[in-house]
């Protein structure tokens, strides 16, 4: 009785603990899963970001720097003085050779859905000119300090307008013209004109006579063979001591009247009896008889 060990009986009661014990641990790892496994993954988010725990009113906030900000940082975080947006493309410097219009290759709209404005080179100022300005300042009707002084040339390039009633007043402006083709000719008649920038500015002249003036003349022969040429457009000091080579005297103007039927220098006679020889020519389209005599002293 004291060593008998038992039979199958006593096999059967060992296998049916081994089975209840499987089942107290299946048990035991479900209660595990569904009882304490969340509150351990719960309280691990809660203290994710190396352990920034977030604030309790929600709201977003970037972790602290390690001593403060950097310098020249607000604590908010962004630098102070930035601009507040995008630079202006009308300002030196933006908006050249930019497209108009927002769309790409890729069909989009383009940022704001407006057209770029270009900035427009500079067009160059041309140099001023004073003396085309001075030209199409003069209107029909003006008078002119102007003279030819005898050298193939006007006294100056600039036509100074003078009153006619100027004593300087040699040249009355009939017309302003293109070309000085187109102004009128003839004795005491003709033009100056100035080119600018390929544009043309004529002003036809006529002499103004006075009584006392000089002219430039130049007389071939003599006696009843005497020839007088004179430069009806020419001004001189009447006391002139010497003249341009292609002249050779100086006339007085003695008289400037309104031209009679045929007529000549016997017109000229300033008294009865006149024996001065005169020098005549019709002027002013043959209206006005020009009288002169070789200056005297």
């Amino acid at each position: 009785m004291d060593g008998a060990s038992g039979g199958p009986g006593a096999g059967g009661a060992s296998e049916e603990q081994r089975q209840r014990g499987v089942w107290i641990l299946v048990a035991a790892a479900l209660a595990f899963a569904v009882l304490v496994l969340p509150q351990v993954v719960a309280d691990d988010d809660k203290t994710s970001f190396a352990g920034s725990v977030l604030p309790s009113d929600g709201a977003s906030r970037l972790p602290s720097l390690p001593g403060g900000p950097p310098s020249g940082l607000p604590s908010g975080g962004l630098p102070s003085g930035l601009p507040s947006g995008l630079p202006s493309t009308s300002a030196p410097g933006y908006g050249a050779g930019q497209p108009t219009g927002g769309g790409g290759t890729d069909g989009g709209s383009g940022g704001g859905g407006g057209s770029v404005r270009t900035q427009e080179p500079a067009t160059p100022t041309a140099a001023p000119d004073p003396t085309a300005d001075a030209y199409r300042a003069v209107s029909p009707g003006d008078c002119l300090a102007v003279y030819d002084t005898g050298y193939d040339d006007y006294n100056t390039r600039i036509p100074y307008r003078v009153s006619c009633g100027a004593g300087n007043a040699y040249m009355w402006v009939s017309a302003v013209r293109s070309s000085g083709s187109a102004c009128p000719q003839g004795a005491g008649r003709n033009y100056m004109s100035y080119t600018s920038r390929g544009q043309t500015t004529a002003l036809c002249l006529t002499r103004q006579f006075k009584v006392g003036y000089c002219l430039l003349a130049k007389q071939s022969g003599s006696g009843a063979q005497a020839r007088m040429n004179a430069g009806l457009m020419t001004a001189v000091d009447c006391d002139a001591k010497r003249v341009p080579a292609q002249y050779n005297q100086i006339l007085h103007i003695t008289g400037v009247y309104r031209a009679p039927a045929n007529a000549s220098a016997r017109n000229c006679a300033r008294v009865q009896g006149d024996r001065t020889y005169y020098w005549s020519w019709l002027v002013n389209g043959g209206r006005t008889l020009l009288c002169t005599m070789i200056y005297q002293g």
